[in-house]
């Protein structure tokens, strides 16, 4: 660290460094003082009464500190570093094709950690209907896709289950407890070893993933509730890619009595949701292994649905109000009524069909389904648009899956 005199305070002539007063007597020139910064103030090591400005002259390059910007940054640099990681799966395939270095980054396993981190967005539905294959229903064409919408890449037919941040998990067919981890984005797959105990034909499932910067290797868990007997108790098994093994926990559900858990869970923060055929949620800590159960609002059932909105927990309940559909919004522990939103546009009077709440995106649009057609509604602007035309002969056994376009590695 360096320091200058301020020579405004020499007050007559003065050569080589020398200094003199009023009275014309000449002092020999003073030290070059040390300051140290110290809490803002300047701690002189000189006499007190030698009293001179002087000007700090400060060496950044000693000191530590965070990355300094480049003075001359490339716009490439600034889309690599600020762009890329926060677009979907479908787009940046595309531009692997830019250069030989783009495709080197977008391939690299930080890049595709960190692409998994930031892109959040859910980009579509997997739709299946009992026996048939299912299929890709992308809420953006352009932006958002997968390879192949069939799931034709796994070596056996399967009926979509549970998906979670990228990752789906499919069931097979034949009635045995295979279970698939995949990403339709990259086509990669993995089959679970065999569960110790057998699940049932279609067991309640809730897959569980959550990107993190700590979560480097994309691990996740697969949650299977269960009954092991006829009388109403609830097990859960666990499956960990981390161990890649299977473990009973040693927490057991009695208080649902007969009621069976409908569909499959949504996991957020931690905890599955499971509704269950009573009007009630089947919540499953996974850190801690322990179970809760909260209460549904009255008339829920296969119409509602469990979604994050806002980052929390809600549940959606559409019903037809004379003429006018609306969309009872609950929330809380409790699922006390937050928002009634009445969808009473020109857009819905041409419908008289029971609507079916199936997903929330990206917190301000519900996707539901009017007799097999799907309509996105979003609730900021009060827009809808039809998603798909499609029969109405499902009578609300298809099943719906939000994805979200990544490229998470499948280990």
């Amino acid at each position: 660290m360096a320091t200058s005199v301020d020579s405004e305070h020499s007050t007559g002539n003065s050569e080589e460094g020398e200094q003199s007063d009023d009275s014309g007597q000449e002092y020999p020139p003073s030290p070059v003082h040390e300051v140290k910064v110290v809490d803002g103030y300047d701690v002189f090591h000189g006499s007190p009464n030698d009293r001179k400005r002087i000007a700090l002259v400060v060496d950044y390059s000693e000191f530590p500190g965070p990355k300094r910007f480049k003075q001359n940054i490339e716009i490439k640099d600034v889309v690599t570093e600020h762009v890329l990681p926060f677009l979907p799966a479908k787009s940046l395939f595309r531009f692997r094709a830019v250069s030989k270095e783009w495709d080197e980054l977008i391939t690299s396993p930080f890049f595709i950690h960190q692409q998994s981190h930031h892109f959040r967005d859910i980009s579509g539905l997997f739709c299946q209907l009992p026996g048939d294959a299912p299929f890709f229903m992308s809420l953006n064409g352009d932006a958002y896709g997968v390879p192949s919408p069939s799931l034709s890449f796994l070596p056996e037919p399967v009926t979509v289950r549970t998906s979670c941040n990228g990752l789906l998990c499919c069931q097979s067919c034949n009635g045995e407890n295979t279970y698939y981890i995949c990403n339709p984005a990259t086509r990669e797959w993995r089959a679970l070893p065999k569960s110790n105990l057998y699940h049932g034909p279609e067991p309640a499932l809730a897959l569980a993933f959550e990107p993190s910067v700590l979560n480097f290797a994309a691990h996740y868990q697969l949650i299977c509730a269960f009954s092991l007997t006829d009388h109403p108790v609830i097990c859960f098994e666990i499956f960990s890619s981390r161990s890649s093994s299977w473990r009973l926990a040693d927490t057991e559900c009695c208080e649902l009595n007969a009621s069976k858990l409908n569909g499959d869970g949504l996991f957020m923060k931690g905890v599955a949701f499971w509704e269950t055929s009573a009007g009630d949620i089947l919540a499953f800590d996974l850190n801690e292994e322990q179970y809760g159960i909260l209460s549904l609002p009255l008339g829920s059932g296969p119409h509602g649905a469990l979604v994050e909105m806002h980052g929390e927990l809600c549940y959606i309940l559409p019903h037809r109000k004379g003429h006018e559909y609306n969309l009872d919004i609950y929330g809380d522990m409790d699922m006390n009524l937050k928002h009634s939103i009445s969808l009473d546009g020109d857009f819905f009077r041409e419908f008289t069909e029971k609507m079916r709440a199936l997903a929330c995106v990206n917190s301000d649009v519900v996707i539901v389904d009017i007799g097999g057609i799907l309509i996105a509604y979003d609730v900021k602007a009060g827009k809808a648009e039809v998603l798909r035309s499609g029969t109405r002969t499902d009578d609300g056994y298809m099943r719906y899956l939000p994805y979200v376009n990544s490229l998470v590695h499948v280990h």
